[in-house]
C-alpha cells in the first residue's frame, strides 16, 4: 500500500516539511560515498544502540543526546529511505499547515525522540543501532488522521503481481497501516527485518494523543477556517 498523493489543499508552503525531506536526503547522500566498514562504522556511531543507553555512562550526556536527533536523519538503503520520504511529503505538508512551521518541527522531533526512548526500554539491551525517521513519521500519520480524517489518498496497491490504484479516505488508510504495523509487532508479518513495529505504533499513538488535545484549541480552529476559507471549501 503506497501512498501516491493526498487531495488535500494547504494554505501556507511546507518549508519545514521540505527541510526535513533536505536533511534526510543530505544524510542518506553523504552515506552513498561510504565503503562496506565505513557505512556500519557511521551506522553504528549516529545510530541509537539501546545497549549504551543504560548504562547511562555508556554515551556521555552530549553524546547521548546528539544520536537521539541524528539517528532520526539516517537511513540504511534505497527502499528505507524512498518509503519515508513518501509519506513525509504526503502527510507532512497538511500537518505543517495545521501546526504552523514552528510547531510542526517541535511536534515532529518530539514523536521522533519519544519513539527512540520507547524502542531502547522495549529493546534495552540490543546492540542494533536504530536509525530511520518512521517514529517521527507515524506521529505525523496520526496527527493527519485527526486533522484530515476524510481526505483522500490516491494509493497504489500492490496485490501479488496485479498493480491498481485506488482512492482511500485518510482514516481508513491510517487504520490498515497500524494493522500492518500490529501483526509485524507480533511476527506475523515482516520476519526478522529489524523493524521496530511496536515503535512506530507508539510514535502515532504520540502524534493522535498530542493532535487530540489540539483540536481543541482556539489556534486549531483559526488555522483550519483560514485554510478552508483560503481554498473555498473543505481543506
Amino acid at each position: 500500500m503506497i501512498p501516491i498523493r493526498s487531495t488535500i489543499k494547504t494554505a501556507a508552503v511546507p518549508y519545514v516539511n521540505y527541510a526535513l525531506i533536505a536533511a534526510n536526503l543530505l544524510a542518506f547522500a553523504y552515506a552513498l560515498f561510504l565503503d562496506g566498514a565505513a557505512l556500519e562504522a557511521f551506522h553504528g556511531e549516529h545510530g541509537l544502540v539501546p545497549r549504551r543507553v543504560f548504562p547511562p555512562d555508556a554515551y556521555g550526556t552530549l553524546e547521548r543526546t546528539s544520536v537521539f536527533f541524528a539517528s532520526m536523519f539516517v537511513h540504511g538503503g534505497w527502499l528505507h529511505i524512498a518509503g519515508n520520504m513518501i509519506f513525509l511529503h504526503i502527510f507532512g505538508r497538511g500537518v505543517e499547515d495545521r501546526l504552523g512551521h514552528f510547531g510542526y518541527l517541535l511536534f515532529y522531533l518530539t514523536c521522533g525522540l519519544a519513539t527512540a526512548f520507547l524502542h531502547t526500554l522495549l529493546n534495552i539491551h540490543s546492540e542494533i543501532p536504530t536509525i530511520g525517521a518512521s517514529g517521527a513519521i507515524s506521529g505525523v500519520l496520526g496527527a493527519y488522521m485527526l486533522f484530515f480524517p476524510r481526505s483522500n489518498i490516491l494509493t497504489l496497491l500492490v496485490i501479488l503481481i496485479v498493480l491498481q490504484f485506488v482512492r482511500i479516505k485518510a482514516y481508513l488508510f491510517v487504520i490498515v497501516w497500524l494493522v500492518f504495523q500490529f501483526l509485524g509487532g507480533i511476527g506475523y508479518i515482516g520476519g526478522t527485518g529489524g523493524v521496530a513495529f511496536w515503535a512506530h505504533i507508539g510514535g502515532m499513538a504520540g502524534g493522535l494523543a498530542f493532535a487530540g488535545s489540539y483540536v481543541r484549541t482556539e489556534a486549531y480552529r483559526r488555522r483550519k477556517y483560514r485554510a478552508e476559507r483560503q481554498n473555498g471549501g473543505e481543506s
